[in-house]
């Protein structure tokens, strides 16, 4: 969805996220005693058996600043450029943005 910062002309896309399947670019990370390890690596499965135990279970983005930044239900992911994220959090972005119909 496109908003439009107040007071500004500048229109991003953003999206609240809540769940998985709500990003494409969202990721699962899980945080190991031995650090983290992204869905999409070979030893993810073999780390997914310890959720809850010794493994956290974290959803991220990928940003260009800051790397990974972890994803908490409610936050708005704004797409800057293609490939480009930032994180907000709700009550900033609600603040901040506007929705624009086009």
């Amino acid at each position: 969805m496109k908003y439009q910062k107040a007071g500004e002309g500048t229109v991003v896309d953003a999206v609240q996220w809540f769940k998985e399947g709500d990003h494409p670019e969202v990721v699962k990370i899980l945080v190991t005693p031995e650090g983290t390890v992204r869905e999409d690596s070979i030893i993810y499965a073999a780390w997914e058996y310890a959720i809850g135990d010794m493994v956290t279970l974290v959803y991220a983005i990928e940003t260009e600043e800051e790397g990974l930044l972890p994803v908490s239900p409610g936050d708005y992911i704004i797409t800057s450029a293609p490939g480009e994220h930032l994180l907000c959090k709700p009550d900033v972005f609600e603040s901040t943005y506007k929705p624009v119909a086009f």
